[in-house]
């Protein structure tokens, strides 16, 4: 099967946001793609050369989205993680990609006419005029977390499970951690109960469902686990994690789910008009 590019992609993100009711994550409209698309394998895992946490698939994606949203003002990015179609979205005809197709590279020429003419450069490229600053950050900070030590990722973890309203957080990660990393007990207003965490730096590698299970199958007596990942769970590996019938279910906080809570948290984020990164902060945790 030949690997969509960023136009290919864009009326299957459509499709995807539609059967979600219009609004989902970077990491939801991944998976309803893959499911919709029937991508085989290697196309759900090739890696991003040069980037720090996306498979080519999530890559061109964004690029997608960016294209939807600058080119065809079919999407917009109000809600911090969500992508939501909108009302020029929802009016595409699907059933013509490329019509959709043409009518973003012709909205594309005519907006770099304008900036060419603006800035007064006639040879610039294109590409340099898209700048999805919504998901840069998270790139460049899931690349400061993968460049730091395992331990650094357990505290930050820690740190995360804190915020979010665990006590006793105890971080016992190690060579001999046997596939767990920490341990907490959640109090939602009068009940508690125990978790186990596990949290692992894969850079754009996915995580499988046989990791999921490995990680269910380590919990013991404890019946709620949390797996942490700077990169994406593949479709097969959530539905493993929610699966009632295997009796512990696992929550799953991917990459971008990561980078929101730290934002959310203001863990080592800094927000005013941008999205700024305390690189000293993650360097030193």
């Amino acid at each position: 099967m030949k690997f969509p590019d960023h136009l290919e992609l864009i009326v299957p993100t459509i499709k995807a946001l539609k059967e979600m009711g219009g609004t989902a994550t970077p990491a939801e409209i991944t998976n309803k793609v893959i499911e919709l698309e029937k991508y085989p394998e290697e196309i759900q895992t090739e890696p991003q050369k040069g980037d720090g946490y996306r498979t080519k698939l999530e890559y061109r994606l964004a690029w997608a989205r960016t294209y939807m949203k600058k080119f065809l003002n079919a999407i917009e990015d109000k809600s911090r993680g969500l992508w939501s179609l909108t009302a020029d979205g929802l009016k595409l005809d699907v059933s013509d990609p490329k019509k959709i197709i043409e009518l973003a590279t012709e909205n594309k020429k005519k907006d770099l006419k304008t900036w060419q003419k603006n800035s007064k450069k006639e040879n610039t490229n294109s590409e340099e005029i898209i700048d999805d600053d919504s998901e840069d950050w998270k790139n460049e900070l899931l690349g400061i977390i993968n460049s730091s030590s395992p331990k650094s990722f357990e505290n930050l973890s820690q740190r995360i499970l804190r915020e979010s309203g665990c006590i006793d957080v105890k971080v016992s990660g190690g060579a001999n951690d046997k596939g767990i990393d920490g341990s907490a007990v959640l109090r939602l207003g009068l009940i508690s109960f125990p978790v186990k965490f596990q949290c692992k730096r894969y850079g754009s590698t996915v995580v499988t469902p046989n990791q999921v299970r490995e990680f269910r199958g380590s919990l013991g007596q404890i019946d709620k686990g949390i797996f942490i990942t700077t990169s994406r769970f593949t479709k097969l590996a959530i539905e493993e994690g929610q699966d009632p019938t295997k009796g512990k279910t696992i929550d799953l906080i991917d990459g971008d789910r990561l980078c929101e809570l730290l934002r959310e948290y203001k863990i080592g984020i800094k927000e005013k008009n941008d999205v700024n990164i305390d690189k000293d902060f993650f360097e030193n945790i």
